[in-house]
């Protein structure tokens, strides 16, 4: 992380979050504090312990002490009330409400036509439906986004010149074996036999399936340099029994070409801007251990928009909602990525704005329905867990039995043995009511004590697909654990979802 004035600002008002600070680091064998409750160090060792795939790594004793935290509280409201009546449903719902309200206020702003008649639903069908392919040749004038302008002009100029040729009927297959620099090419004179949509770079696709048999295209530009196209044939799937899907998504496109042109409208009338220095101020953020963000770090605007702005306390609220190990992440992620969630967020707060200035508000029937929802979620939460209707006695020997009760649920989540599903915004909400602490300096010695209480076990290997693989291996625990890596997309393009072959 890049250390600077507003870091350390950030990380001093932090500090102050709900006593952390040096009422947590003069503890040193606390891992977390939850309403009363501790979570020692020899304990989280232990707990870890008994998965014996578990790695020793800070990461997992991040995940197993956010969930005994939230465990840890929701064991005690229910032990207080098991209406849990210390929750307040409306902050609870609060988002899932403001992404309703942005919905429903775009379904009454946005009006499109979405009747097809049949004849244009064929039109349709023989240029934009997914069952078509086209038969094609190409030649390609190879330049790379590096080579200089002289030498890219010149190129074009030659793609242009072998172009008019084609067009004016010369052999084209002749032309590719003499012109084209794609690898192979020559030898195919330029063929690429049959392709569909999403095989190729967009802007070659986009200006193949323009054309009929026997057109060539005007040059083509990507990334690859300059390509000149023919079509040879066309085929597609009959209509007939697609027809139906087939109008679905076109109303699902025209919609959703009509929402992208209103938000962009919003975004120029609204004059939505992310502020310089935004991304990295995003990114330090979200790698500090706490993001309870108080005072003037609180009000630093990230994204301004026109009548407000999106500062970094609101930004901190949905960071809170995400899992730490998650967040850690995100000081990797490309700097675009980051712009396009802080731009989302201005998108967003500048909608509900305009719903407010149109007095648009949901029907008080729907906010009912998710207060309903988030009650009946916490009660089937309860039921899992075997906390529903659990009674709790009074005083000291209360608070024994909630944390033997919380240790039971740690001890299956870790070994996989028990469903223990992430509390996500109820964790949120159960934190804000009673406060709770996780003593990141703690970390490397509960690592270092799981190390000490591996040396005395005995070596187990759990039988494929049975919980406690290590990370990315099927059962690997605990629950909720780290996300892998997903696979990663191959790039479009030629017939192997690569570009047109070099």
């Amino acid at each position: 992380m890049k250390f600077s004035r507003w870091a350390l600002v950030s990380v001093l008002a932090l500090g102050a979050c709900r006593g952390f600070g040096s009422a947590m680091t003069a503890h040193t064998d606390v891992v977390a504090r939850a309403a009363g409750k501790e979570l020692s160090v020899d304990e989280a060792a232990q707990l870890l312990g008994a998965n014996p795939q578990i790695q020793a790594d800070p990461q997992y004793v991040q995940m197993l002490a956010d969930l005994w935290v939230d465990y840890t509280l929701l064991a005690t409201a229910a032990a207080e009330d098991t209406t849990l009546s210390v929750l307040d449903i409306d902050a609870l719902i609060e988002e899932d409400r403001e992404g309703e309200t942005a919905r429903r206020f775009l379904e009454r702003e946005i009006r499109v036509d979405t009747a097809f008649t049949d004849a244009e639903l064929a039109q349709k069908w023989s240029t934009e439906g997914p069952g078509v392919e086209v038969k094609a040749r190409h030649i390609l004038f190879q330049a790379g986004a590096e080579a200089p302008a002289a030498q890219r002009d010149s190129l074009r100029r030659q793609a242009e010149a072998v172009r008019a040729r084609a067009a004016a009927g010369e052999d084209f297959a002749a032309l590719a074996r003499q012109y084209t620099t794609e690898p192979g090419g020559a030898d195919r004179g330029g063929d690429l036999d049959w392709f569909g949509r999403g095989r190729m770079v967009p802007q070659f696709e986009q200006a193949a399936f323009r054309l009929q048999p026997g057109q060539v295209s005007p040059v083509v530009e990507t990334p690859f340099g300059y390509h000149v196209i023919k079509v040879e044939d066309r085929r597609e799937q009959p209509l007939g029994e697609n027809r139906e899907q087939f109008r679905q998504q076109l109303v699902a496109k025209t919609r959703n070409d009509a929402v992208t042109a209103y938000l962009d409208s919003l975004k120029k009338t609204s004059r939505l801007e992310v502020r310089p220095g935004a991304v990295d101020q995003f990114k330090e953020l979200a790698a500090q251990e706490n993001l309870n963000v108080r005072g003037r770090a609180a009000g630093r605007e990230l994204v301004s928009y026109r009548g407000g702005e999106v500062t970094t306390g609101e930004v901190a609220e949905v960071l809170a909602r995400i899992p730490a190990q998650a967040r850690a992440g995100i000081k990797d992620a490309p700097e675009e990525q980051v712009s396009q969630f802080l731009e989302q967020q201005g998108i967003l707060e500048s909608l509900l704005a305009s719903a407010r200035e149109k007095n648009f508000r949901l029907p008080p029937a729907a906010v009912d329905s998710m207060r309903k929802g988030a009650r009946t979620h916490i009660s089937q939460i309860l039921q899992v867990t075997g906390l529903a209707g659990r009674r709790f006695p009074k005083g000291q020997a209360g608070n024994t039995a909630i944390q033997q009760a919380v240790r039971q649920l740690m001890e299956g989540a870790v070994t996989g043995q028990r469903q223990v599903p992430p509390l996500g915004p109820l964790g949120l909400a159960l934190r804000k009511s009673y406060g709770a602490d996780i003593n990141t300096s703690t970390f490397n010695r509960v690592v270092e004590k799981l190390r000490s209480v591996r040396a005395t076990q005995p070596q187990v290997v759990p039988p494929a697909g049975m919980p406690g693989g290590q990370p990315g291996q099927p059962g690997a625990a605990p629950q909720g654990g780290p996300p892998q890596p997903a696979p990663q997309p191959a790039p479009q393009g030629g017939a192997q979802g690569q570009a047109p072959k070099q």
